[in-house]
């Protein structure tokens, strides 16, 4: 129980002001050994498993190209919508998960 509890609760990944605009930056939590990154479309934050659903080979999306609140895929062009993780086009098929973030007094904090 202390496990899933521990899930739950928002953790620390970085600074607020280290994600500016437009930007999408990676982060890895150890623990969980999982690759998370963190989006900032007009002064909102969104969280996603950085690793897209479109192959077998691992390609972060962090190095993709962001237009609004659409994040496509650098290795084959999956396009995700990253306010719900859906796949606007493939040829992934599966939905990114996405993760409740916020910036709590110059922290971005996730629930992961």
């Amino acid at each position: 129980m202390a496990t899933e509890l521990a899930a739950e609760a928002l953790r620390t990944v970085g600074r607020g002001d280290a994600i500016p605009n437009d930007f999408v930056v990676p982060y890895y939590l150890d623990d969980l050994k999982r690759r998370i990154s963190v989006a900032r479309v007009a002064d909102r934050l969104y969280a996603f498993d950085d690793l897209c659903t479109c192959a077998d080979r691992s390609c972060p999306l962090s190095g993709g190209l962001l237009t609004g609140t659409t994040l496509m895929c650098q290795c084959h062009g999956s396009r995700f919508d990253l306010t719900t993780g859906a796949v606007i086009n493939g040829p992934a098929t599966k939905a990114l998960h996405v993760y409740e973030v916020q910036d709590v007094d110059g922290s971005v904090q996730i629930r992961a």
